[in-house]
């Protein structure tokens, strides 16, 4: 699915925010002192006092998908799992590729998914916690008694077999049997 960003971008806005509106009141001095005060990148800072806007909001426009049909999609993710069902990466792009309209309907990018959980962390939880949920009967010490004591008989019922099959075939062989029909059986 690819990696996805710790981080969340409205806290970064606010980090922003703060020294723009030190600088904008008169606070601090000069642009490099707020950005140095509050502990950001001086270009960030001036680029967004010139009107520069955050990476998601400039780039909009180029996703295949509206905020809202997105909105839908995290909604979708969210019944999903109140029902118990796994989230499943094809299954949420297919429930995006259906939301397209036919005009714009085209396949989603390769990085779409990762992309995605980082715009909306609460659902990357919902997957992490699913996988974390069928993991745990893994650790369950009666259920891996029950499975290897399963194996444990198991192993004891074909090596039981293989003895009386090497048994009988040697006792045709003394026999001299040219028909082996009570081998097939066995």
């Amino acid at each position: 699915m690819g990696r996805v960003k710790c981080s969340d971008a409205t806290d970064r806005e606010n980090d922003i925010r703060e020294p723009k509106h030190a600088y904008c009141s008169g606070l601090e001095p000069s642009i490099r002192a707020a950005a140095s005060t509050y502990g950001i990148p001086y270009g960030t800072l001036r680029d967004r006092l010139r009107g520069a806007q955050p990476r998601s909001a400039a780039h909009e426009k180029e996703q295949l998908l509206t905020l809202e049909e997105e909105k839908s999609i995290v909604r979708f993710c969210e019944t999903l799992d109140d029902l118990g069902h796994p989230l499943q990466a094809k299954m949420v792009k297919a429930f995006a590729m259906s939301l397209l309209p036919p005009h714009r309907r085209r396949q989603l990018g390769k990085h779409w998914m990762t992309r995605f959980l980082n715009r909306h962390p609460a659902v990357t939880a919902k997957f992490s916690q699913r996988l974390d949920r069928q993991r745990a009967n893994a650790n369950d010490p009666a259920i891996l008694k029950d499975f290897f004591r399963k194996v444990y008989h198991f192993s004891l019922y074909i090596y039981f077999k293989l003895i009386l099959v090497t048994v009988a075939w040697k006792t045709c062989q003394k026999a001299q049997c040219t028909t082996r029909k009570h081998l097939q059986h066995g």
